[in-house]
């Protein structure tokens, strides 16, 4: 039996999930090796794997590291929410209507109303038509 035979079983069975650990890091190293197009789908689901399985040992056991990062970027997001909620300033409904003229503030909704209704009464009373105005500008 050759290698290639051997190693298309082994692959087989590591399919069907009936080889041990180290029967599979035998196959992974064979077809890191090889350039076989039978081991192209075998070599992208065992690279697939391997960025997956980023362990790191500490104190005697095994502690996988993006569950750990995940559950400290959700707590960071979480109190990152809290303050900004609780260190918002509280927007009232006297505050959002503010008019500034001839360098003054305004925040008195009737005065600045009675402005508007003024500006757009003189904007649509037009004393001339907006066509004679135009003639009269280019005539000059």
């Amino acid at each position: 039996m050759t290698d290639k035979e051997k190693y298309t079983r082994l692959m087989q069975r590591y399919w069907e999930a009936e080889t041990t650990p180290a029967e599979e890091r035998e196959l992974a190293r064979y077809a890191a090796r090889t350039d076989d197009p039978a081991f192209d789908q075998l070599r992208g689901v065992l690279g697939y794997l391997s960025v997956g399985r980023t362990t790191r040992v500490c104190k005697g056991r095994r502690v996988r590291m993006y569950p750990i990062a995940a559950a400290a970027a959700g707590i960071a997001a979480v109190i990152a929410l809290a303050l900004t909620l609780r260190f918002a300033p509280a927007r009232q409904a006297d505050d959002l209507c503010v008019r500034y003229a001839y360098g003054v503030k305004s925040a008195d909704s009737d005065a600045i109303m009675t402005s508007v209704e003024s500006s757009l009464a003189d904007f649509f009373a037009g004393e001339t038509p907006a066509e004679v105005q135009l003639f009269e500008m280019f005539q000059r």
